[in-house]
């Protein structure tokens, strides 16, 4: 039986309780490496991965300085755009004006124009300081009705001596016989043999129509009109000078056809 030396078997147990320290403390530092180096590992990763978003954040800021690029030579043409647009409308509204300039002129001149009246002989119908719209459509075709107030060129008329135009009723057509007697206008129509009393509604009761000597000297109190010709009455017979003894007046002298008083506001009418 061996004898054990307990001295030499503490030392030995001694050094293996070194050796499984030294052993723990080696696999802890291990551990502590590893650890440390995981740590890295993970900071290096970090660290690797902000160039990636700083070139991401760069390129789309590349992008957008490109849009901005490409959309800054839209601007000129943008405004070129606009620009062309306020010409183009402006041409119109000119055009539109220069039109209507020109269909106005052309009214006045050939179609309708304005009148102002002067003077009692149309009274109570017109009176003084009236305005009046009057249409030539008429004057074209040489058609007018008994009753139309027309104006009238009596320039150069034996009797009349002033430039302004007149303003008178149509009261005998062509081709018919005009007579005035009693106070009255009696109407023969053309192939007829009798004569009959004019009505004159438009008149005030009692008014009666007379001739004036000049007039019944050159035959105008009893005369057959030309195929050409107008016997005109002015409304207020006492002091009109008319067809009584200014005679009858040609179709080229009938100016324009009363159409609408327009002035004062509240004696609009039409005719």
């Amino acid at each position: 039986m061996k004898k054990v030396d307990e001295n030499n078997l503490s030392v030995k147990e001694t050094e293996n309780t070194e050796t499984k320290e030294l052993a723990e403390v080696s696999e802890e530092k291990e551990v502590a490496e590893t650890a440390e180096k995981t740590a890295d590992d993970k900071e290096l990763s970090v660290t690797e991965e902000k160039p990636v978003e700083i070139a991401e954040a760069d390129s789309v800021s590349d992008e957008k300085s490109e849009e901005k690029t490409e959309k800054e030579p839209e601007n000129p043409k943008a405004k070129a755009i606009r620009r062309k647009t306020v010409a183009s409308e402006a041409m119109d509204w000119l055009r539109t004006i220069c039109i209507g300039i020109i269909a106005g002129v052309l009214l006045v001149v050939f179609v309708i124009q304005r009148d102002n009246v002067y003077g009692d002989s149309m009274s109570p119908t017109l009176e003084s300081g009236d305005v009046l719209f009057t249409q030539k459509i008429s004057t074209y075709i040489k058609k007018y009705d008994r009753g139309d107030i027309v104006v009238l060129n009596g320039q150069n008329m034996e009797g009349y001596n002033k430039s302004e135009y007149l303003i008178k009723r149509i009261i005998g057509l062509p081709g018919e016989t005009v007579k005035i007697a009693d106070g009255n206008v009696y109407i023969k129509p053309m192939g007829h043999s009798d004569y009959y009393i004019l009505q004159e509604n438009y008149l005030p009761e009692g008014i009666k129509t007379t001739m004036m000597d000049y007039g019944t000297a050159h035959g105008y109190n009893e005369i057959k009109l030309g195929d050409n010709e107008y016997f005109c009455l002015g409304d207020n017979r006492p002091v009109s000078n008319d067809s009584r003894n200014l005679g009858p007046f040609t179709s080229d002298r009938i100016v324009a056809v009363a159409v609408i008083r327009i002035f004062p506001f509240n004696m609009i009418r039409t005719f």
